[in-house]
């Protein structure tokens, strides 16, 4: 990547000049003032700054002054600009860190050789070129080594064997060579990833429109005529390797962007699912009897979806919708939900609304639309004698019959007010009693599969 210049001038000519001499070599940004340039200074972060000393409102001297007491920017490299003899302030330019002091009118090469001294140009474009011609090979170096590194090599297998270790900006490739041709040699090219965005220009002395396809075809950039016209060549060469650099800074600033939109969706997921969980959890808290009873109906959800062979959205899906199964609860009063003793019918009643004030509450998050389904339908019965809307069998929507499997098991593997987890084997029973009448007697074979494997009664609370 070109570093960065920043030239203040108040001479809009003095501007234009250096932006034209420092051009091909530097990225460069002009201000008019001395306010414009320091509020440039914060915002682009150049790695030299251009600065004229004799401006009206603010004085480069008093811009460097305000430059050198920034702590974010104190340390940028700063070049003098000026008409006048600079003797008398000098050292205090100096003692401010000024490196060098360039006078105006410019120069071009003076400029730009001030400026090399105090800021390397970037490393040049390396292009090798490959011929069996060693005239074509002078001629090409001639003409390219004046803005470019320039390697050349008589054959295809010469050039492989360079590419074996190095990895140049572009290849400029002899199409008819004894033994390797170009067109072999580009295709050995594109099988090795790192070699095989290089741009490719062939070079022939062929004018027949068929040697223009075959060149495309395989994937070359563009081609040369031979013999070489100095013109055509540096503004084919420059021109492709420009759009070279902007792709490579394209996919650079695409990758970077896709990282953080990647790292934003994680920590966005991640809050949705600590939110999600925190309001599984105070609802659960309601009841110190429940405490945790939403987490394990969504774990065992998510392991019977996976034993169903469901993709790992749906998986995933079907845990959020477990957390959030018993949301309705909610609006259900304290002393119900903790009454120790038998609830009245009014109060049962009471209880057997919240289904529908779960569903209510979740039924506008669009960005799940099923996340209600658990909510709403995880106490209908596969009978059909369930509540609220007596649905029957696959009326049922098959996540609301997982969650009521999971949501089963939990509540008899849990301590209650009124009695203790029941035994593993009493557990078993009861689900399988309930195949075809409480459950969907397939996804109640899956929890049966579970609880066969859970020897050691490790899967309840």
């Amino acid at each position: 990547m070109a570093k960065k210049i920043l030239v203040i001038d108040d001479e809009t000519l003095n501007l234009k000049m250096a932006e034209h001499i420092l051009k091909n070599n530097y990225d460069v940004i002009c201000a008019k003032s001395g306010a414009e340039g320091l509020k440039l200074l914060q915002q682009s972060e150049p790695d030299l700054v251009l600065l004229d000393l004799d401006m009206p409102h603010m004085s480069g001297l008093e811009v460097l002054e305000r430059i050198r007491s920034d702590a974010a920017v104190a340390d940028v490299k700063v070049v003098i600009l000026t008409a006048q003899n600079t003797k008398t302030r000098s050292m205090e330019l100096i003692k401010l860190g000024a490196l060098d002091f360039i006078s105006k009118p410019f120069i071009p090469t003076e400029l730009l050789e001030r400026v090399r001294k105090v800021l390397p140009a970037p490393e040049r474009d390396r292009i090798l070129v490959v011929d069996d011609d060693r005239m074509n090979l002078v001629i090409a170096r001639d003409l390219l080594e004046s803005q470019y590194d320039v390697t050349c090599v008589l054959s295809g297998e010469e050039a492989l064997e360079y590419l074996r270790e190095d990895t140049p900006s572009m290849i400029l490739l002899d199409l008819h060579m004894p033994g390797m041709s170009g067109l072999e040699v580009l295709e050995k090219l594109q099988t090795i990833d790192r070699l095989k965005s290089i741009p490719v220009i062939f070079l022939t002395a062929d004018t027949q429109k068929q040697t223009e396809v075959e060149i495309f075809r395989a994937g070359a950039m563009d081609y040369i005529q031979k013999p070489f016209t100095a013109e055509v060549v540096l503004h084919r060469v420059g021109r492709i390797l420009e759009l070279y650099h902007y792709q490579q800074s394209l996919q650079q600033e695409v990758d970077k962007k896709t990282a953080e939109l990647v790292e934003s969706n994680r920590r966005i997921t991640n809050l949705s699912t600590q939110t999600m969980m925190a309001l599984a959890s105070a609802i659960d808290a309601k009841d110190k009897y429940t405490n945790g009873h939403s987490l394990r109906v969504a774990s065992y959800s998510r392991e019977l979806a996976r034993r169903m062979n469901k993709s790992p959205e749906e998986v995933n899906n079907i845990y959020y919708i477990g957390l959030m199964h018993d949301i309705g609860k909610i609006g259900i009063p304290n002393e119900i939900i903790t009454k120790p003793g038998k609830l009245t019918e009014e109060e049962f009643a009471i209880i057997r609304s919240h289904p529908a004030i779960g569903s209510e509450i979740l039924k506008n998050i669009s960005e799940m639309p099923d996340i209600s389904i658990g909510a709403r339908w995880h106490h209908e019965r596969y009978d059909g004698k369930g509540y609220p809307d007596g649905l029957r069998g696959e009326e049922i929507s098959e996540i609301a019959r997982i969650i009521s499997v999971a949501d089963a098991y939990d509540a008899m593997t849990s301590r209650r007010s009124y009695r203790d987890m029941l035994p593993q084997s009493v557990v078993k029973t009861e689900i399988e009693k309930g195949k075809g009448t409480q459950f969907d007697p397939v996804i109640a074979d899956c929890m049966i599969e579970m609880i066969e494997e859970d020897r050691d009664y490790q899967m309840h609370e």
